[in-house]
């Protein structure tokens, strides 16, 4: 009898206390949020400035080592080694000098996109408790949620609401 009551009292605590569970498509709500669109647009007009930039220097290079092959049969070999090593030590510059832009560029995009997610996790867990959510899952691809009713999708009303707020 004992056992038929806790039995009993068990199935009503866990009737008491549904979870309300919904689930993100991370994959989607990352690729279709505004702020990501801009962090895209921004990322990839820094790269076009510094690809230019660095043309803008590298030509001037370029045109230097053509010269060199030009003029070298003319040269002494002392001038040629002398003019090669110049030109290597330049060329390791040129490739250093683009190293340090492409790390910039990477830090920066890390940098931002880290921001992104925060303020996207701290956005989902102001809306959950809204709704009174008690556990949002993420999914991407073929991961974490395994199946999910499209009922506890949250991720074009997420979407809808966080792309209003970046438009601001």
């Amino acid at each position: 009898m004992k056992k038929i009551l806790l039995l009993a009292f068990a199935v009503a605590l866990v009737s008491c206390n549904q979870t309300n569970i919904a689930y993100i498509n991370v994959e989607d709500l990352m690729k279709d949020y505004e702020g990501t669109k801009a962090l895209e647009e921004t990322l990839k007009g820094k790269q076009e400035i510094m690809a230019k930039e660095l043309d803008s220097i590298s030509a001037p290079f370029q045109q230097k080592v053509q010269e060199y092959y030009k003029n070298a049969q003319k040269m002494s070999a002392a001038k040629r080694a002398e003019t090669e090593q110049a030109l290597q030590q330049e060329n390791q510059m040129l490739q250093a000098k683009q190293q340090q832009a492409s790390q910039s560029l990477q830090q920066e995009n890390q940098t931002l996109s880290e921001a992104i997610t925060k303020k996207v996790d701290s956005f989902v867990a102001d809306y959950a408790k809204a709704k009174g959510l008690h556990l949002v899952l993420g999914t991407s691809g073929n991961g974490t949620v395994m199946y999910g009713d499209d009922k506890l999708n949250i991720t074009n009303e997420i979407l809808e609401v966080l792309n209003k707020d970046f438009s601001k």
